[in-house]
């Protein structure tokens, strides 16, 4: 799949504080990685969006929303070309985990976890994208276009249509890895990017729009 890569500046509200960990994040994350092997992380940060102050309201009249609404964080657009919003705090290795719900489905809209994005907001970065038909992608935003790492594959362990999806981006050193629902899916080497904020995007194709509703948003830091 090809999207047209809008160079929207768009920056979510900062993460400003530490809230309570939820029931569904645990303070520490191990994971058996290929080629890496084990890592162990500490979760330093989570947002359930339940305060309204954290994350920026923003409505444009070309098309764009994002903003805090019965306690999710939503993105919508209907301009083709990725939408994102970054978390301030740098990192390096880390590892992401947000559920995202599509409110819209189309064949080539795409949803997912940014890492390393560039902290001018100018779409750099690394983006860990699926569709609500099932496939998925690690990409890299550099320049005016965001290309495949990992090219569109399906998988079945993607949940379709108006479903809920828990994504996983890792970032170590120059190791990517792209997990849903607790599924490895795909890794990529690149060293293009050592360190940046986190994010969350969506992309719409020609002629569409997309609809994304995400929550419990938590950041690991890889020790």
């Amino acid at each position: 799949m090809t999207y047209n890569f809008s160079l929207y500046r768009l920056l979510f509200g900062f993460l400003v504080a530490v809230v309570a960990y939820p029931v569904m994040a645990n303070s520490e994350l191990s994971l058996l990685l290929p080629k890496i092997g084990l890592i162990h992380a500490e979760l330093v940060e989570v947002d359930t969006f339940d305060q309204q102050g954290q994350w920026e309201q923003y409505s444009s009249p070309k098309g764009v929303e994002l903003g805090v609404e019965n306690g999710m964080y939503r993105e919508y657009t209907m301009n083709a070309g990725y939408v994102w919003g970054l978390n301030k705090q740098s990192h390096s290795d880390v590892i992401l985990e947000v559920e995202a719900v599509p409110m819209t489905i189309h064949y080539e809209n795409g949803f997912g976890i940014t890492c390393r994005s560039d902290p001018t907001n100018n779409g750099d970065g690394y983006y860990f994208m699926i569709t609500g038909t099932g496939y998925y992608s690690i990409r890299i935003g550099q320049g005016n276009e965001v290309r495949p790492l990992v090219d569109w594959q399906p998988s079945d362990a993607i949940h379709q249509e108006l479903d809920t999806n828990r994504l996983r981006a890792v970032c170590i050193g120059n190791y990517l890895a792209f997990y849903v629902n607790d599924k490895l899916l795909a890794t990529a080497t690149d060293d293009v990017f050592q360190t940046g904020y986190a994010g969350l995007a969506v992309s719409a194709s020609t002629d569409s729009d997309i609809d994304v509703a995400f929550d419990n948003f938590s950041i690991y830091q890889v020790k």
